[in-house]
């Protein structure tokens, strides 16, 4: 057995052993920070989170009830840290049925023969307050496909007032993109709080590879309650971030993108209506001799509308994405094991979800994609960016996509997810194609 399947073996074993001992006992690591429930901080799809949610990754982590019942002046015990552990397990099953690959051809292979992933992933994770103004979490991941990782983000944050809070983010993550450090609305700009886990078939971010893949970088935010009146909301961000975690394809220091977000909530009769932009824009294209640099111009913007509806919760969120051109150059560019093949692409999603119960959501998404390239027929290449000699099997003129979640509680919450989309693609000559997908996530 090789090393790297012993030490997975090991992962496995170890995490499986936490879940044992720990779930009966504790409770996911937020949860006993702040003394509350899950449903104070999450929609009733978990993990999205709602306006409090919101709140507390703003204050940096920082909200403790436990630091606050210690503080109580009869106690006489001062503290200021509060971290603690969690875990995270998913668990999934992907079936495909004519799903074409890139030459148009459709494979007996992959998830056209269907695939099943006891450990899709397994997350352990430990953070919360550092100090009064710093919050930190740090993740040992284990991920079927990207094997191990270690993530991590550290924020400093000041309190301006009881509505608003100044801070600064250093972060650095594996698979999550570059908003991982301070995104907390539910459109999938931020991987983790998005409404499908079939993501590739219902947002237009997660197509499009903007809320995904490794990222480091810093970035300072403003968020703010009442910027106008009582009933708004008010969140901006700009930083800087570079596609990679270590110098190992990129040289860090040289490949540092700028990015924004901004967003701006409002609060009439029972909905919370959100509007929200962002962008992504900077690099250079080098040398073919040089080392592997990246140019990038992504921008779009979104739109989330959270409320009930004869009492029951309803979440609908959309995203325009214009514009996502990503450009290689230099050594190791076009090579896909590197993620560094080009994109030019643009899209649009849309997801609604509705509890049926305490218990039960339904959702439904559409999307569609054009990946803009200009497909040669004469089969002689070309240098011009966007120039491929590739079949447009990527185009979708729609996706459509039904899913339900169950949530439970079996010593920790959990999450039963059951998905289903179908995808027609712009090239006539390929068929349409079809996607199962079932995911059990715990705990939260």
């Amino acid at each position: 057995m090789g090393q790297k399947k012993r030490f997975n073996h090991l992962l496995v074993s170890v995490l499986t052993l936490v879940t044992l001992t720990q779930g009966v006992k504790a409770m996911p690591m937020f949860t006993a920070q702040t003394g509350m429930d899950c449903v104070v901080c999450h929609t009733q799809q978990m993990p999205r989170l709602n306006k409090f949610g919101r709140k507390f990754a703003a204050s940096g982590m920082t909200i403790s009830q436990k630091v606050q019942d210690m503080n109580a002046p009869e106690s006489g015990f001062v503290s200021n840290v509060d971290i603690n552990p969690s875990l995270l397990i998913k668990s999934k099953y992907n079936k495909t049925y004519d799903k074409p690959d890139g030459k148009g051809n459709i494979p007996d292979d992959g998830t056209n023969a269907g695939e099943w992933s006891a450990i899709r992933a397994a997350i352990l994770m430990l953070g919360g307050r550092v100090s009064e103004n710093v919050g930190a979490i740090i993740k040992l991941n284990h991920r079927k496909v990207e094997g191990e990782s270690i993530d991590g983000k550290v924020v400093y944050v000041h309190a301006l007032d009881d509505e608003s809070y100044l801070g600064a983010v250093f972060f650095s993550t594996s698979n999550l993109g570059p908003f991982s450090g301070m995104e907390f609305y539910n459109t999938g700009l931020y991987k983790p709080l998005r409404m499908f886990d079939m993501k590739n078939y219902n947002n237009a971010t997660q197509k499009e590879k903007i809320g995904a893949r490794a990222a480091t970088g810093f970035q300072v935010y403003y968020d703010r309650d009442g910027l106008f009146d009582e009933n708004d909301h008010f969140f901006v961000t700009a930083g800087m971030y570079a596609p990679a975690q270590d110098n190992a394809i990129y040289d860090i220091s040289d490949n540092f993108i700028p990015f924004a977000r901004i967003a701006y909530e409002y609060l009439y009769s029972d909905f919370n209506f959100i509007f929200g932009a962002f962008i992504l824009k900077g690099g250079d294209i080098v040398a073919d001799t040089a080392a592997l640099s990246i140019k990038r111009e992504t921008y779009g913007i979104d739109l989330q509308i959270e409320g009930s509806i004869m009492e029951r919760e309803v979440t609908l969120a959309a995203t325009k994405v214009f514009k996502n051109d990503v450009e290689y150059s230099g050594l190791a560019s076009g090579i896909d094991k590197f993620h560094s093949e080009n994109m030019y692409d643009e899209g649009f999603s849309v997801q609604g979800a509705v509890s049926i119960t305490e218990a039960i959501i339904a959702k439904a998404s559409y999307m569609n994609y054009n990946d803009k390239n200009e497909y040669r027929k004469d089969g002689n290449g070309g240098q011009k960016p966007g120039k491929t000699t590739k079949i447009n099997v990527k185009d979708l003129d729609y996706a459509i996509g039904l899913g339900v979640d169950y949530g439970f509680t079996l010593y920790v919450p959990m999450k039963v997810a059951v998905e289903y989309a179908w995808m027609k693609p712009s090239l006539d000559r390929v068929e349409n194609y079809e996607s199962f997908m079932v995911t059990l996530t715990l705990p939260f």
